[in-house]
């Protein structure tokens, strides 16, 4: 069984700020060492998955919030107290299947701890806190 390794893990559209996610622990099925791109993205996608799927099953349950909960959520402009259904279910094995794809056809570039790293079979080291990065690339318009 895989050790579990906890990576900083982002993800950035170039040119829009507010699409991505921000730089967030991430605990992940792979032992620190090495590891090809390969697996380190399907252990990423999986442990997304997983948060996702904890996230929106936290959503269904109705929550009393309390003030302080009720003022950063109208400063954020949403208030949230649960009761919601989530519509789409996920596939793990589609979504990693989805983002090997999209790494093989370019249209993410990896980062890890700064260093682009291209080649699905390229083995990188990762250790706990190994900064990780997906930058999805957006082609320019007529260029």
């Amino acid at each position: 069984m895989s050790q579990v390794t906890t990576l900083q893990v982002e993800a950035v559209v170039a040119g829009r700020k507010r699409a991505g996610a921000p730089e967030h622990p991430l605990a992940v099925a792979l032992s620190a060492g090495p590891t090809s791109l390969r697996h380190l993205i399907e252990a990423v996608v999986r442990a997304e998955v997983q948060a996702f799927v904890a996230r929106a099953a936290d959503e269904r349950l109705v929550r009393v919030l309390t003030e302080e909960q009720l003022v950063e959520g109208l400063a954020a402009g949403a208030v949230r107290s649960g009761g919601r259904e989530v519509a789409a279910e996920v596939d793990p094995d589609s979504a990693v299947h989805t983002a090997l794809e999209a790494q093989r056809d370019g249209l993410f570039q990896t980062m890890v701890d700064d260093a682009p790293v291209d080649d699905l079979d390229e083995v990188i080291e990762i250790r706990d806190g190994t900064r990780v990065m997906f930058l999805r690339l957006v082609p320019l318009v007529g260029g």
